[in-house]
């Protein structure tokens, strides 16, 4: 097969995922210790406020994981979860036996996602560190007041030798009005073949396999 030199394109997989209503239950112990993590943070966030951290629905989003996984729709094994807060979906990811990395700027989170991952003897991987690829932001439209633009740090891939294209699977869940800019970056820079996972709100969850044309 040949491909042409033309923009590759997002295909939308339509996978049934929100069938799967059966979360197993060492994943429902998981996410009750998360829980109470979170609910910790809550209840001290004056104390340490970070404006940019909401989280997502996790058991949504494992549903949606477990289809992408059981199905085998990834080239490989690397995941990576783009700005990973508590990392729990990195967790997940770990739990479901992806090589997982989870990528964040704020470093209160990553030593809480990484002390969340060693109490339970997870064996994933959390980056400080930028998510966007270097040089990124140009994908941004003019004046685009985008969360992940915000980050007063490098890009983190540099200093791990390895890059976007590296990983086969990637989670997002983007700001409102972002995700259309998260996808060009994955567009751009993700692996030929490889998906996205983005969590858009309650029940809205697309997942992507970035193609490249044939001819």
């Amino acid at each position: 097969m040949e491909y042409s030199s033309g923009e590759p394109e997002l295909i939308l997989l339509e996978i049934d995922w929100d069938s799967e209503s059966k979360i197993p239950q060492e994943i429902e112990e998981l996410l009750a210790k998360a829980d109470q993590r979170l609910q910790a943070y809550w209840d001290s966030w004056h104390r340490r406020p970070i404006e940019q951290y909401v989280a997502c629905d996790f058991r949504d989003v494992y549903r949606a994981m477990h289809a992408v996984k059981s199905q085998e729709l990834p080239i490989g094994n690397l995941f990576c979860e783009w700005g990973c807060g508590f990392g729990i979906v990195t967790a997940m990811a770990g739990k479901l036996g992806w090589d997982a990395v989870g990528i964040e700027a704020e470093e209160f989170l990553v030593e809480q996602a990484r002390q969340f991952l060693r109490s339970e003897n997870i064996p994933a991987e959390i980056w400080h560190g930028n998510f966007l690829p270097s040089h990124a932001e140009r994908l941004a439209k003019r004046q685009a007041n985008h969360a992940s633009l915000f980050h007063q740090i490098p890009s983190v891939y540099a200093s791990k030798s390895l890059a976007v294209d590296d990983f086969a699977t990637i989670f997002a869940y983007p700001w409102p009005g972002e995700d259309y800019f998260l996808k060009d970056v994955f567009r751009h820079y993700a692996a030929d073949q490889a998906i996205l996972v983005m969590f858009l709100g309650p029940y809205e969850i697309e997942i992507y396999r970035k193609q490249r044309h044939c001819v």
